[in-house]
């Protein structure tokens, strides 16, 4: 599939499930030397292929568009340049990550499908402001050996080896963080058993060295 076609249909998908509201959160895919990334400030129910803003992987310089590629696209450029593996970048608003982002408070590896897909613990940055490369180094600190992260008083991002298993990534961490949140409010004087480190590892070995491939088949 096209990548620009790609991130339209998966565009609508978040929306639909609603780990964005209005314009707010942006998508992109890695293609060779190109980035593809949403425009800034355009609604997602509007989007077309040709809307989607080429950039060039090393500089950042928009190919050919007349439309601005997305606030955050410092963000994604560090996180290509940091992690060559991956090839999608969501950026959700989704309310229960946002709720843990809000906090300033990672979720717990309470499920398998956490450490699965996540890696573990979602850890959250410290604040920066929205576009800065200050916010994307901290971003990409929060990533390492992580499929999600959260952005403080801001969302999350989720990344991954295709645009379809970035989606995957952000379906699970939304679920993750409400798991965390009703634990929290079930259990309040009882911290809930998180899964040992040891497991965790297990796990997302499995996961990355099996069915995860996969998860992480590219609809191109």
């Amino acid at each position: 599939m096209d990548p620009r076609a790609e991130i339209v249909k998966t565009a609508l998908k978040i929306k639909d499930a609603g780990l964005v509201r209005g314009t707010w959160g942006n998508l992109s895919v890695k293609d060779k030397n190109v980035i593809w990334i949403t425009p800034s400030g355009m609604p997602y129910d509007l989007l077309t292929p040709e809307d989607i803003v080429p950039v060039d992987l090393e500089d950042g310089r928009v190919l050919h568009s007349s439309l601005t590629p997305s606030s955050e696209l410092l963000m994604h450029l560090e996180i290509y340049h940091n992690f060559p593996e991956i090839n999608a970048v969501i950026h959700t608003h989704s309310v229960y990550a946002s709720v843990f982002a809000v906090a300033r408070c990672e979720i717990p590896c309470y499920t398998e499908d956490q450490a699965q897909i996540i890696g573990g613990s979602v850890r959250v940055t410290p604040y920066a402001p929205t576009g800065t490369e200050e916010l994307a180094r901290y971003v990409v600190r929060a990533l390492e050996n992580r499929f999600a992260a959260l952005i403080a008083n801001h969302g999350a991002v989720a990344i991954g080896r295709s645009l379809r298993e970035a989606y995957t990534v952000a379906e699970i961490l939304e679920k993750s963080a409400e798991i965390a949140y009703a634990l929290k409010s079930m259990l309040p004087d009882e911290p809930p058993s998180e899964l040992e480190e040891v497991e965790i590892a297990h796990l997302r070995r499995v996961y990355l060295e099996s069915y995860g491939k996969k998860i992480a088949g590219s609809d191109r």
